[in-house]
């Protein structure tokens, strides 16, 4: 059983505002089987469906069907080839459309009362950025929400990572007119207007709406395409550069990586020839609700306590706490 974990994180303090998983450890699927059956509501449009969130097991065939369709197979091995994707045997499979949906709602709730400007980065799924349009409409007509989603070379290899940082950091000193000491003693925020500086003259000619190729690469997003869904033309040119520096997803790039490191159910399936595909590991759960616990439970021990090495915690850092939580708090 594979389940997307969606999370918001507050760029500059790592702060993890909200975070889902897409299943519903209430739902009894058989009952909502047998539910739909005598309502009728396969006949029906989603939308009018009472368990129209979630998944139904026919429905789930048919979706596997048709993601491998193309797929080609070796007809020896055919019959002995496990996809390892299925429904939970307790709890509900919420469709991920719905998921992405109910987050951003959720998250409009939260801050729709603020006068604030926001920024929503997102990675290359285009469903999650229409649900962020769409639950974000009125704020985005009033130019208070931004959306952008973003692509880069996740894959590289790390000597790769290193030449495509050092031809980054070759061309912003070329443009600066600066030597690599000057450019590393720079404080962080004059570097940030310097290169929004450069990243206007770069912007001069862009049609409205292009992507934008990033030129200064990163080791941990190299080669990132950006595009601002939100580009209009009383979107001056300066604040789409600042945009366009800001789209960034290490925040929440490195708690996934924290929680796939340190959460052993939450980390990556691998799969063996040996196993025909199959991908199973002792550390993972026969009951999807424990993750649910575990994953919230992570949430908070990242926002408010640390470890003992973190000196300022990401709510410390955004002006939520004063101090550390730590585990004699919560159990002395």
């Amino acid at each position: 059983m594979a389940v997307q974990h969606l999370c918001t994180a507050h760029a500059n303090s790592g702060y993890i505002v909200l975070g889902h998983l897409q299943f519903d450890p209430a739902a009894d699927m058989a009952q909502v089987e047998i539910d739909m059956a005598a309502n009728g509501d396969l006949e029906k449009d989603r939308c009018w469906r009472r368990h129209g969130r979630l998944w139904t097991a026919s429905e789930f065939k048919k979706y596997l069907d048709d993601i491998t369709a193309d797929a080609k197979i070796d007809p020896e091995i055919l019959a002995d080839v496990d996809l390892g994707l299925q429904l939970p045997h307790e709890g509900g499979l919420v469709r991920q459309d719905i998921q992405q949906y109910a987050h951003a709602l959720m998250l409009r709730r939260m801050v729709s009362k603020s006068d604030s400007r926001f920024f929503f980065i997102q990675d290359g799924d285009s469903g999650l950025s229409k649900a962020f349009l769409a639950a974000f409409a009125p704020e985005v007509r009033q130019g208070r929400v931004d959306v952008a989603t973003i692509s880069f070379a996740k894959y590289e290899f790390n000597d790769t990572r290193e030449v495509l940082y050092a031809q980054g950091r070759r061309i912003l000193r070329k443009e600066l007119n600066l030597t690599p000491h000057e450019l590393n003693s720079l404080p962080a925020f004059v570097l940030n207007e310097e290169i929004d500086k450069e990243i206007v003259k770069r912007m001069a000619g862009r049609p409205l709406g292009s992507l934008f190729a990033w030129p200064y690469h990163t080791k941990s997003e190299p080669s990132r395409v950006i595009d601002l869904k939100t580009d209009r033309p009383e979107l001056s040119t300066e604040r789409c550069a600042r945009l366009m520096r800001l789209a960034t997803l290490r925040s929440v790039d490195s708690y996934f990586h924290k929680i796939r490191s340190n959460v052993r159910p939450a980390a990556r399936p691998v799969s063996t020839p040996s196993a025909n595909g199959r991908t199973w590991d002792r550390h993972f759960l026969y009951k999807p609700e424990m993750l649910l616990k575990i994953i919230e439970i992570y949430r908070f021990h990242h926002n408010w306590m640390g470890t003992r090495n973190t000196k300022r915690t990401p709510a410390m850092k955004l002006g939520l706490a004063k101090g550390k939580v730590y585990e004699r708090d919560l159990f002395g």
